[in-house]
């Protein structure tokens, strides 16, 4: 993520890097066992709660949340895929820094503003790199 003067993210140049992208790849491909807790096939407002309805599909699963490609430039859906992701680490990680709990409410507290979105998506990212 660029940020400008103003500490203010430029969403339009958000980047995912390497690292960020393996840990994202690597519970859409499937090579560990999910979380017992989500199944694949949760969606996103059962998941994250009834507010996340205002950004996104109602029929949107967590799987395909994780595997989204097409949004990186988008705030709301980045902050989604790094949601998704930190929530799956923060049930299978036994030491990752942030419960279920603070994942489901950091992502409804982002949901106010690109700006917002893009803060907590790159702060999620950030422990979900660290998690490869």
């Amino acid at each position: 993520m660029i940020l400008n003067q103003g500490l203010r993210p430029k969403v339009s140049h958000i980047l995912l890097d390497y690292a960020e992208w393996v840990c994202v790849r690597y519970w859409s491909s499937r090579r560990e066992s999910w979380p017992r807790m989500i199944p694949q096939a949760s969606s996103v407002s059962k998941v994250f709660g009834t507010q996340a309805l205002e950004r996104y599909r109602s029929d949107l699963t967590l799987l395909e949340a994780t595997e989204r490609n097409d949004d990186s430039n988008n705030a709301f859906f980045w902050l989604l895929k790094q949601s998704s992701a930190a929530l799956l680490n923060s049930y299978a990680r036994k030491n990752y820094p942030y419960s279920a709990w603070e994942v489901k409410t950091l992502l409804i507290q982002a949901l106010v503003s690109e700006e917002a979105a893009a803060l907590q998506a790159q702060r999620f990212s950030l422990a979900n790199e660290a998690c490869t």
